[in-house]
């Protein structure tokens, strides 16, 4: 999603002082290994992210002989890159809420830097699997984690959170965020999504552009009480109206 290259420095320079949010729930106590370093796999992620490394496995390989992304990403000379099930582990133990403030902690950051405009925003979601199994009385939730929900990821169900985002079109970077749990549809987050992407953008949005999963009149409705113009396919089972300024 984030693709492009002249973003990542600002990225990156906002991303130290959440250290405390990153660590929390890695804090190590009693017997055991500790674990990798979180900041590292943070900034390991957002190189992904950056210099579309399609794959957790590719950015491993990658990792292991690209001094520059080594010492980015803080990893000594002897250490190992970060295996793809450490990156897996990170993203379950973030989990969804505290990911949802460690970004719009750095949307805030960049806009504020004049990195994001957000006249052009992009909706879509993403999932984020659960740090938890399923509960044996209620196949359909979490069992230590009892907010997390079974869907739809990709061509399968599984438990977990989906990520909503808002992404300013220009920067490829993202304006607002809203973790739900993954059995929830885009349409249902979708107005509170963009009510806080034009908070974000300071009311600068003018175009929405969304797959046909965001069609639905009251969302269209919506979209153009903020005159913003909604740019999204309508499905076959839906009548597009003939006459709309923003159909």
């Amino acid at each position: 999603m984030f693709g492009g290259e002249w973003p990542f420095r600002d990225v990156l320079s906002c991303l130290d002082d959440l250290e405390d949010v990153v660590c929390e729930p890695y804090r190590h106590k009693g017997a055991g290994r500790p674990p990798r370093n979180p900041m590292g796999i943070l900034k390991a992620l957002v190189v992904k992210r950056f210099r579309n490394i399609p794959s957790d496995r590719q950015l491993y390989r990658r990792l292991w002989s690209d001094p520059e992304l080594r010492r980015i990403c803080d990893i000594e000379e002897y250490e190992k890159p970060y295996h793809p099930s450490q990156l897996t582990r990170f993203r379950q133990r973030i989990g969804p809420e505290r990911l949802e403030r460690l970004m719009e902690n750095v949307v805030e950051r960049l806009r504020n830097a004049g990195v994001i405009k957000g006249e052009i925003v992009a909706c879509d979601a993403t999932f984020i699997q659960a740090y938890s199994k399923r509960d044996p009385k209620d196949d359909s939730r979490g069992y230590s984690d009892h907010d997390a929900r079974v869907g739809r990821a990709e061509k399968t169900y599984r438990l977990g959170y989906k990520l909503h985002l808002a992404v300013d079109s220009a920067s490829e970077l993202p304006l607002a965020v809203i973790a739900a749990p993954a059995n929830e549809n885009e349409k249902k987050h979708a107005p509170k999504l963009l009510d806080k992407a034009v908070k974000a953008s300071n009311s600068q949005t003018k175009v929405l552009v969304a797959d046909s999963q965001y069609s639905s009149r009251k969302l269209r409705s919506h979209i153009s009480s903020h005159e913003i113009k909604p740019v999204i396919p309508y499905p076959s089972n839906q009548n597009q109206p003939k006459l709309s300024s923003y159909a």
